[in-house]
């Protein structure tokens, strides 16, 4: 039964609508990590038994478990910084443009960053800062909202 029938609104159609994708991504990084502690038997850690792992040279482990890490670590925040901004009246047409930029720096940091020569791809370096924008530009933007509150 949906919120809808029973009354009530749902106070972020567009968060809640983004998150699916976000949430896709996030499995297709953990499936990988999955795939290649079985491959290479290692269950703990993120070094295969081997351990041959270098700057250079990182193992397909350490990246997959860095590149799971990193979305767990930046994509609640921002998605909650999202939500926040939606439920105090942000324009829908900003959290549509900045949610769609989100999942493409996020993507663009593994796929063209992370899993790049030697991690160091050029969409790491983007895909980061990107990132880190988007933290300080939303949470910005959601105090601007309530800037009333203080009286502003």
């Amino acid at each position: 039964m949906s919120s809808a029938t029973l009354g009530l609104r749902l106070g972020t159609p567009i968060t809640a609508t983004a998150l699916p994708l976000f949430a896709s991504y996030f499995s297709l990084l953990s499936y990988r990590v999955v795939a290649l502690r079985v491959a290479s038997d290692t269950f703990v850690g993120d070094r295969t038994k081997e351990g041959k792992s270098s700057q250079e040279n990182p193992e397909k482990l350490t990246i997959a478990v860095r590149a799971h890490g990193n979305f767990a670590e930046y994509v609640p925040l921002a998605i909650t910084a999202t939500a926040l901004a939606e439920l105090n009246g942000a324009d829908p047409k900003i959290l549509i443009g900045a949610l769609g930029a989100l999942f493409a720096l996020r993507v663009g940091h593994v796929e063209l960053g992370v899993r790049g020569q030697a991690a160091l791809g050029p969409g790491r370096i983007i895909g980061f800062l990107g990132t880190v924008g988007y933290l300080i530009g939303m949470s910005g933007y959601v105090a601007w909202l309530n800037r009333g509150y203080w009286g502003f």
